[in-house]
């Protein structure tokens, strides 16, 4: 499939994540399925391209059922009904099939689905074996398409920047050998520092130095922002959002022409669903009804900015608007009872206002009766609040159990082994667990703790 520029074009997608029923909602599955065959689609139908590589994470579950397969190699087969080869990389959330010795991406490159690539490493070097179309085996380390010479490099996690210096050597005794392709692109599934404030972990770009000098494209994956660094560095993002800071991203895949070894890519936003985010601040407000009411003029009043985050590129292909995610975030300190709180009214109004598709609730409040304790717990409030600054209900829990515990003077020492007991039963209980099998917990934790544990009440 020629293009009228007389050189190759390409598609660099990643992070399909399919199989992925975020929140447990079926219709997020079929988001994921949706996003990439879309992707696909516009890809072969509408940028007409020659080939594609895919920077990982093809799936979301190591465990991969009938369904997520179907999706993939329905969207495969879309590229494969157009004579369009695809040569990926495995991710960190691609793995295991049923035999310890293949993965799922490996079943699809033996079924001639997708060309998966790999390096062959060893403490002292990389090797690239050539793909053979005609006998493909599980994996390959490289391919020439269309003139264009992809090699592969999966996801090694905190191992990368190791080898990396190692992946670049082999690439150019490769070209050197096989004579120097019009392009060299290396598919990669890892996140390069300072793209995403908050990140760490990343390669640097000192690490990336070897690899510049050895490739022309380096087609990423994993993260799941779009970015670029140096004219050389590409990942596209992820193909759906999977939470509402990743929605105010752009995300989607870039279609790269390559003419005279030269490399234009041209970013396209990927079809997805739309996020949005409520706060909601329950400080003004002395009782369940008034909050309540307040809490629906609110909602109604971010109306008109939802609209606005439901336009493109989130139409489905029919023109028509999606419902969205909503992401309820609940803050401030309650002036009633937090048994009073009835967060499923809260979240049906949310429903009944904006259509969501779901409303993933974060209750970030505190009740008068919370503040009071946490002031006079051993450690104030940092020993209940995480790194963000909010109320851990777990750690506030446990610090509670120990509190009470060590008010009774026959539990010596133990009050901490005697508050995690109480979280246990706590769970147990609210789990409808059989209350025998509760009351058998209790003993025999009593017997674990007290040598008379028989005679302790």
């Amino acid at each position: 499939m020629t293009q009228s520029n007389q050189g190759p074009r390409f598609v660099h997608l990643s992070d399909a994540h399919i199989g992925h029923r975020q929140y447990g909602v079926k219709k997020r599955r079929d988001d994921m399925y949706m996003s990439f065959n879309t992707s696909v689609y516009e890809a072969v139908e509408e940028s007409e391209v020659d080939f594609a590589v895919f920077g990982g994470d093809l799936f979301h579950n190591k465990n991969v059922n009938a369904r997520a397969l179907s999706d993939a190699e329905e969207g495969l087969s879309r590229f494969e009904d157009a004579d369009v080869p695809v040569a990926a990389v495995r991710g960190n959330h691609d793995a295991n099939l049923y035999k310890e010795d293949l993965n799922w991406l490996e079943y699809l490159h033996s079924r001639g689905k997708l060309i998966l690539l790999e390096a062959d490493l060893s403490e002292e070097e990389a090797v690239f074996e050539k793909h053979d179309f005609d006998d493909p085996g599980t994996s390959s380390g490289y391919v020439d398409l269309d003139g264009v010479r992809v090699f592969g490099l999966q996801y090694l996690g905190q191992r990368t920047s190791d080898n990396l210096s190692k992946v670049a050597d082999a690439i150019e005794q490769v070209n050197e050998k096989e004579g120097e392709p019009e392009a060299t692109v290396l598919i990669g599934h890892f996140g390069v520092e300072g793209h995403i404030p908050g990140m760490s972990g990343g390669i640097s770009f000192n690490a990336l130095e070897p690899v510049e000098e050895a490739v022309d494209y380096l087609a990423l994956g994993h993260l799941h922002k779009k970015y670029s660094h140096g004219n050389w560095v590409f990942n596209p993002g992820s193909l759906e959002a999977h939470d509402t800071r990743q929605a105010r991203w752009d995300l989607g895949y870039y279609i790269v022409d390559v003419e005279d070894g030269e490399i234009s890519p041209e970013f396209h936003e990927s079809k997805r669903r739309p996020f949005f985010e409520i706060s909601f601040e329950v400080d003004a407000h002395d009782s369940p009804d008034e909050l309540e009411s307040a809490f629906t003029e609110e909602v109604e009043d971010h109306l008109s900015d939802l609209d606005k985050v439901q336009r493109k590129p989130h139409f489905q292909r029919s023109g028509e608007k999606r419902d969205p995610v909503i992401d309820l975030r609940l803050e401030g300190l309650l002036q009633f009872s937090r048994s009073r709180l009835d967060s499923d009214i809260l979240k049906d109004i949310v429903e009944e206002k904006t259509g969501a598709l779901y409303v993933n609730l974060n209750d970030a409040t505190e009740s008068k009766e919370t503040a009071s304790i946490i002031k006079e717990l051993d450690g104030g409030e940092d020993a209940v609040r995480d790194e963000q600054g909010q109320i851990d209900r777990s750690k506030l829990e446990s610090a509670v159990f120990q509190r009470l515990a060590g008010q009774d003077s026959q539990y010596g020492e133990k009050e901490e082994d005697v508050a995690d007991t109480l979280s246990v039963v706590k769970k147990s209980v609210l789990a409808e667990e059989n209350p025998e099998s509760v009351a058998e917990t209790i003993k025999k934790r009593r017997r674990e703790l007290f040598d008379n544990g028989g005679d302790q009440e």
